[in-house]
C-alpha cells in the first residue's frame, strides 16, 4: 500500500487496492494539475508513473526532471515551458 500525494500536503492511501489502481491515481492527480496550468509541480512518484507522465507532460508543454529516491520512487519536478528560468546574479 502506497501513500499518494494528491495536492500539496494531502496524502491518501487506498488499502486493499492493486498497484495498478495506485498508478492510475498517481498519474491522474498529476495530470489534473498539468491541465490546470500549475507552473511547477513537485511530487514523489513511482518509476512506472514517471514513465507514463512523460508523454502527458510533453503534451501539456512541461519539462519533466526525475531523480531517483529510495525504494523505487522518483523525485519528479514538472516545470511549464512558458515559465522563465530563475536567474541569479553572481
Amino acid at each position: 500500500m502506497q501513500t499518494i500525494e494528491i495536492i500539496d500536503d494531502v496524502r491518501l492511501r487506498f488499502p486493499g487496492r492493486s498497484t495498478e489502481f495506485d498508478l492510475g491515481v498517481e498519474v491522474g492527480s498529476v495530470s489534473v494539475l498539468l491541465a490546470q496550468g500549475v507552473p511547477l509541480v513537485q511530487r514523489t512518484l513511482s518509476a512506472a508513473a514517471t514513465e507514463q507522465l512523460r508523454p502527458i507532460a510533453e503534451r501539456f508543454r512541461y519539462a519533466l526532471v526525475a531523480n531517483s529516491a529510495d525504494d523505487g520512487m522518483m523525485e519528479v519536478s514538472l516545470v511549464h515551458w512558458s515559465r522563465r528560468p530563475l536567474l541569479r546574479v553572481v
